[in-house]
């Protein structure tokens, strides 16, 4: 009997980080300045490094619901089609 175990790293980069967060990198950089996030650097001028559990409680902490006020208002479509027929020139006529 083969047994595979799966490590999962704790450690990321901040590539990786903002990827795993749907941000840029640039934002997550901003992020780390500001001191939304802590980061590990095993020597000065080493790679950020961030915890993914941070990166979880960040998540955790920004969710919210959206307002009863603001679903009312996106029921309907934002855009809707003109009854105007458009010539070729993309003049309405």
């Amino acid at each position: 009997m083969t047994t595979t175990s799966t490590l999962q790293r704790r450690l990321i980069r901040t590539k990786e980080a903002a990827s795993y967060l749907s941000m840029s990198d640039w934002k997550l950089r901003r992020l780390i300045q500001e001191g939304m996030f802590p980061v590990v650097q095993d020597h000065e001028g080493g790679p950020f490094l961030l915890d993914v559990r941070d990166l979880d409680g960040y998540v955790e902490n920004h969710k919210r619901s959206i307002p009863d006020e603001f679903s009312a208002r996106t029921k309907f479509p934002v855009a809707t089609i003109s009854n105007h027929v458009r010539n070729r020139t993309g003049r309405a006529e």
